[in-house]
């Protein structure tokens, strides 16, 4: 197995990069208030944004969704980080995916090649093959609380406001440029492509997270697919050197995702916090 700093500095690595396709997706809807952009953008976006709230509120309500995920950004090398599982909001914000352990620089901790991850009460959790030795022996599970990685702001960021992967959409009352692009096959759905830039001085604590992950600055590009039901099929968001892909395969997923057994898990946040990761 690799070392505890080793593995620290991927789970990190990773933590960071779900952080950013939360709160690209969800926190955004924390948007600090101000003036509409104008009154001639705002009319004419008017009839597009109230398509992308409806189709926010009802994706709300649904409570959970089986996703498909890409994250690219800094933390993660500049490579996409793909992640496949159920997002849960309906009792607090909680994740359970899989994903290439390649993906996130953890080949050596798994025989399988895949990574098993959940985000349970701001902490993440990464399914490990059992240690043969040292600090880890015998554990299963590496954890590592979100303020590890974000600081205690961005963790709170990530955690604040409507927690589910569409309540962003409602910052698009304060976007510039909302076009309707066309409509367009998603995964056997018929779904129509619209397009909003958000500007960075309305993202509010979310521009702060993505500071605090080395994500930049910029403003905030959506392309929103909604399919013929109404549902959003598709979300593609940008926010400087971040940028975040979540199909939506279907919604209304019910399951309940939990914190793995204490006596099977081994906390890195202090390794992580200390520094000790980038070392290893």
């Amino acid at each position: 197995m690799k070392t505890g700093r080793t593995a620290g500095r991927a789970a990190g690595r990773t933590a960071a990069g779900i952080a950013a396709a939360l709160i690209v997706t969800a926190g955004v809807s924390g948007c600090a208030a101000g003036a509409s952009v104008g009154k001639q953008a705002a009319d004419s976006a008017e009839a597009l944004v109230a398509t992308l709230a409806k189709a926010s509120d009802d994706a709300s309500k649904a409570g959970s969704a089986d996703v498909r995920m890409t994250v690219t950004m800094p933390d993660t090398g500049g490579k996409p980080v793909q992640m496949n599982g159920v997002y849960s909001w309906g009792n607090g914000l909680a994740m359970e995916a899989e994903t290439p352990a390649k993906d996130l620089e953890m080949e050596d901790l798994v025989a399988d090649g895949t990574i098993t991850y959940r985000l349970v009460q701001g902490s993440y959790y990464y399914g490990v093959d059992p240690a043969p030795e040292g600090p880890f022996k015998g554990k299963t599970w590496l954890k590592l609380d979100a303020s590890a990685v974000l600081g205690d702001k961005g963790a709170a960021a990530m955690e604040s406001g409507n927690n589910d992967p569409t309540a962003g959409l409602k910052s698009l009352k304060w976007a510039n440029n909302v076009t309707k692009i066309g409509k367009e096959d998603v995964n056997g759905k018929s779904s129509v492509h619209y397009r909003a830039t958000v500007p960075s001085d309305k993202l509010g604590d979310a521009a702060s997270a993505f500071g605090a992950m080395g994500g930049g600055a910029g403003d905030l590009v959506s392309d929103i697919w909604v399919d013929d039901k109404g549902m959003p099929s598709r979300l593609n968001q940008t926010v400087g050197t971040t940028s975040v892909n979540v199909d939506f395969l279907s919604f209304g997923v019910a399951k309940d995702i939990t914190a793995p057994p204490a006596a099977d898990t081994a906390d890195i946040t202090d390794l992580v916090k200390s520094g000790g990761a980038a070392q290893g």
